[in-house]
């Protein structure tokens, strides 16, 4: 959410100030589209807030007064012409989105209140900062910015703690390339003052990691090799073969690679990976090149002796190499662990708490359905004993 910096300060002007409630679901997920940093989606947003009832002053039929009394919704034609409503607008949006509004009003009678809500459907390209930097073992999170074009005084926008935010993770348009988590992380954020401008707004950032909005991980499955020193014999024309037989297949490979995989404008960790792997080659074959020389220099007819001191270095020069190669990939493997398998492990935490929530929400639905019928059958039975 955004404020100015007076505003936050003054607690009593934020008591004042409306509560709006949102929440938002992803109905469907389209195309993703990496190297302009946005992406396609389909979004439904809720926002709730009260007013007192004799406050309510919209003029509504009989028959919506009746079903209104009777804790039903009822539907708000051109409620936003005539009456207060908290200016709602995306901050993310890409372009003319399409977009939907209808209104419409539940009675509360347990706080004896009058709960608006505000209906969004809305279709679109949305802007997000994409930080791959981890591919393909990466985290991507999708959000939309919700913004209120009032000050905090006015509005404060909060996540819906009785409606959860969710995504619909069949409609995804790229099941091949990403999986998606089914949670929604929601954050507040303010902004405030800028060098050219007083006026500030409200946001509250719906993410989905589904992620911070549907939040998404990579799981492009790539055949990456590191090769290491091979055992030929020390002749320039043996070694320096298959080393840039080596080189060039290497190159052929991550240029098939990136065909396959989404245009990312940045070195991820696969790109980073296939370079160091690259160089390797570059330096065994700057390495076959000078023991050729040496073998050149001090042996006769270009032949090395079993147990000489040539055989000895060749020896252990590949050790080293292999040693770089063993130490290069297990430090790999430590850090995939440490960061990205890390952040995966914590997203698939909040799935399941996201689960756990949910079922929680449904048991308690059915037990109060459960006991609304209890009652309903005990009034029931009542009136007929008068009878």
């Amino acid at each position: 959410m955004t404020a100015t910096k007076e505003s936050v300060r003054s607690l009593s002007q934020m008591d004042k100030a409306t509560i709006v409630h949102v929440r938002l679901v992803f109905l469907r997920i389209g195309e993703i589209d990496t190297l302009n940093e946005k992406y396609q989606a389909h979004v439904s947003i809720e926002s709730r807030w009260s007013i007192l009832f004799e406050k309510f002053s919209y003029n509504l039929s009989s028959d919506d007064q009746q079903r209104l009394n009777n804790g039903k919704s009822v539907s708000l034609e051109k409620y936003s012409q005539s009456y207060w409503h908290p200016q709602l607008y995306i901050e993310n949006g890409l372009g003319d989105l399409k977009e939907q509004i209808k209104y419409s009003a539940k009675l509360n009678k347990e706080n004896h209140t009058i709960d608006i809500c505000e209906h969004r459907d809305i279709k679109g390209f949305f802007w997000e900062k994409l930080e791959l930097q981890h591919f393909p073992s990466d985290i991507q999170g999708l959000s939309v910015s919700i913004t209120s074009m009032f000050f905090i005084d006015k509005v404060i926008l909060i996540a819906d703690p009785n409606h959860f935010s969710g995504i619909n993770r069949e409609a995804f348009v790229d099941q091949q390339e990403w999986s998606l988590y089914e949670h929604i992380d929601t954050k507040q954020r303010f902004i405030y003052d800028f060098l050219f401008q007083t006026n500030d707004h409200d946001d509250d950032n719906d993410d989905n990691r589904n992620n911070d909005n549907p939040e998404l991980i990579n799981i492009c499955n790539t055949d990456n090799r590191q090769r290491s020193v091979l055992a030929v014999t020390c002749h320039a024309v043996n070694r320096l073969q298959v080393t840039c037989t080596l080189i060039l297949t290497s190159i052929t490979f991550r240029w098939t690679v990136n065909r396959s995989l989404p245009t990312i404008s940045y070195l991820t960790s696969l790109d980073k990976y296939g370079l160091l792997c690259i160089f390797n080659l570059f330096f065994h074959s700057i390495w076959h090149s000078t023991i050729s020389v040496i073998a050149w220099e001090y042996t006769t007819n270009y032949s090395v002796a079993k147990n000489s001191w040539i055989m000895y270095l060749d020896r252990g020069a590949c050790g080293v190499f292999f040693s770089l190669f063993i130490i290069l990939h297990i430090g790999m493997i430590i850090w995939f662990y440490r960061v990205p398998f890390k952040h995966r492990k914590q997203m698939k935490q909040k799935d399941d708490r996201y689960r756990i929530l949910m079922q929680e929400k449904i048991k308690n639905r059915k037990n109060q359905s459960f006991k609304q019928g209890e009652n309903k059958q005990f009034v029931f039975t009542d009136f007929v004993v008068e009878i």
